[in-house]
């Protein structure tokens, strides 16, 4: 991403961009920097075009790409979602590719994808004729550094503690943390400071974190908490089929980071080696230790069994979530 920051600083611009990765926010950023820094506002009506969708016209985008800019020195098209680099239809990917070697200078070609194929011959191409630039999460400590310049941008007081908290309860999805954090700032008004009260009261919680609370009430054993958090998530329109998933993936993660912990694995290896934030793992390790290898292994295995009876009809979900829930708080 620094290539990209400083290609935008500088003015010094490839004449293809490939931005690909699934974090929709800062995409849409370096989208928003990039327009704003190639093309004035008020010659963009004449020099920038953008295709959407996968229906789009590859004969169209030629002609705007070979159009040449009206007093401005570059002309601006924008390929977005359009799936031609990763499984789009093969005709029109290789007739791109085959234009991109005439592109002319004078026209900048910007990629905005969310999957893409690097075995692909196009790929290939944007790779050396421009540059790739892959649009990953940030990290944690990158996204509290985030929250704390915008809560300090609105007059606000926040310390690393509560940046946190709203992170590990909102989830990492930069455009949901957006639109809590201006919750929170249009709440406080004329207070300036964010207490974990605020956050309770006024953030909505990720399915993900409600989850995680059902299994930490369920490894300490407290289950009218269990059942309540379970109930609250099918008042609020969470499918049943969608807690037995997750509670599947959860107890798969305690099984790894307990097995890996048991073998000495560190916190930071069992991060790198599950593809895991830090902190999970290290909730996870707490929450293994009520419960044996043996029954995560069963609990995951009857998940299974209750996802394949739920979906050849053998059982209602709601009620089938509910006895898993209580079995392995009662265990």
């Amino acid at each position: 991403m620094k290539t990209l920051e400083n290609h935008i600083k500088n003015k010094t611009f490839s004449n293809i961009y490939l931005i690909f990765g699934e974090e929709e926010y800062l995409k849409t950023s370096y989208e928003k920097k990039l327009i704003s820094s190639i093309i004035s506002e008020d010659l963009k009506m004449m020099n920038f075009d953008i295709f959407e969708g996968k229906n789009i016209n590859i004969s169209q985008i030629i002609d705007a790409c070979d159009t040449m800019p009206f007093m401005s020195d570059y002309r601006l098209v924008i390929l977005k979602n359009t799936g031609l680099i990763y499984e789009g239809k093969k005709e029109d990917t290789t007739k791109l590719e085959k234009y991109l070697h005439t592109l002319p200078k004078t026209t900048i070609l910007i990629f905005i994808e969310e999957k893409i194929d690097k075995k692909l011959k196009i790929f290939k191409t944007i790779s050396s004729i421009g540059t790739s630039h892959q649009i990953g999460s940030l990290s944690e400590n990158e996204l509290v550094d985030w929250i704390l310049n915008i809560f300090k941008d609105n007059n606000k007081d926040i310390s690393t503690k509560e940046a946190l908290y709203i992170i590990r309860n909102v989830g990492y999805n930069m455009d949901i943390l957006l639109n809590e954090i201006n919750k929170l700032i249009s709440f406080k008004n004329n207070n300036t400071k964010i207490t974990i009260s605020d956050i309770d009261n006024i953030c909505s919680k990720s399915v993900e974190s409600k989850i995680f609370d059902l299994i930490n009430f369920m490894a300490n054993k407290n289950i009218d908490e269990a059942i309540q958090t379970y109930k609250n998530l099918i008042i609020n329109k969470t499918s049943p089929f969608v807690v037995l998933n997750m509670i599947s993936r959860q107890f798969r993660i305690i099984l790894q980071c307990k097995y890996l912990y048991n073998k000495n694995y560190s916190i930071n290896s069992i991060a790198s080696e599950l593809g895991l934030r830090d902190f999970i793992v290290k909730e996870a390790i707490k929450q293994s230790k009520n419960f044996s290898i043996k029954i995560l292994l069963q609990a995951i295995n009857e998940c299974l069994e209750i996802d394949n009876n739920i979906k050849t009809g053998q059982i209602a979900d709601e009620m089938a979530v509910e006895i898993l829930i209580i079995k392995y708080t009662t265990i």
